[in-house]
């Protein structure tokens, strides 16, 4: 039976053999917690990634008299290029290329005077996805909070579930806050467009 110091109880015994976890290490860092944050950012993506394993991710073939619902499958193939698990750059160049024509295409047909302020929002979109977390905390990149979104009102369109759209208008405040503050007001106008467009009814339906 081990011995119990002066002035110390058997309980505190106990806690001097058995270290407490869960807090700061013992450099009063927050080790754990940045492992905690960085590993959640790791499952948010692979979730996202595994949930779209079965899309097909080349050029898709346009619709027929219906180039708005094809410019939503071609977003589609390229979110689906540029999933973090999924995004590598020269081995996708050419299929993204294709895909990225392809959608300015459809544009074109479609909402012709959408096609400039398509690709600078694009232009951004894609910078937002090449940031990784950062800080003490290890922040979550925007490309995280967007990527749902992206998925909602392209999911909107593909399978006419007004769910989709539903959960779209959710955190969009707090996405157009977080894209102004990172001056990305061409990818905030382009994603309003996309939202008020909602309006008009799912693409699959047109």
């Amino acid at each position: 039976m081990p011995q119990t110091l002066p002035g110390h109880s058997p309980g505190d015994h106990a806690r001097d053999n058995y270290p407490v976890t869960g807090g700061p290490d013992a450099a009063g860092s927050n080790e754990y917690l940045e492992t905690f944050l960085s590993l959640s950012s790791q499952y948010a993506e692979a979730k996202l990634y595994l949930s779209r394993l079965n899309t097909q991710t080349e050029v898709a073939r346009p619709v027929r008299g219906n180039h708005r619902l094809t410019f939503f499958r071609q977003l589609d193939v390229i979110e689906s290029l540029e999933l973090p698990y999924a995004w590598h750059q020269d081995e996708n160049r050419d299929a993204l290329g294709a895909a990225r024509r392809a959608a300015r295409d459809a544009l074109r047909h479609w909402k012709a005077d959408w096609i400039e302020l398509y690709q600078d929002a694009d232009q951004e979109l894609v910078r937002i996805k090449q940031q990784r977390p950062r800080g003490p905390y290890l922040k979550h990149a925007l490309a995280l909070n967007i990527r749902p979104l992206m998925h909602d009102l392209i999911g909107f369109h593909l399978t006419g579930r007004d769910l989709y759209a539903k959960q779209a208008r959710q955190n969009l405040a707090g996405i157009m806050h977080q894209l102004n503050v990172n001056g990305c007001l061409r990818l905030q106008q382009f994603l309003s467009c996309l939202i008020e467009d909602t309006n008009e009814g799912p693409a699959v339906l047109d």
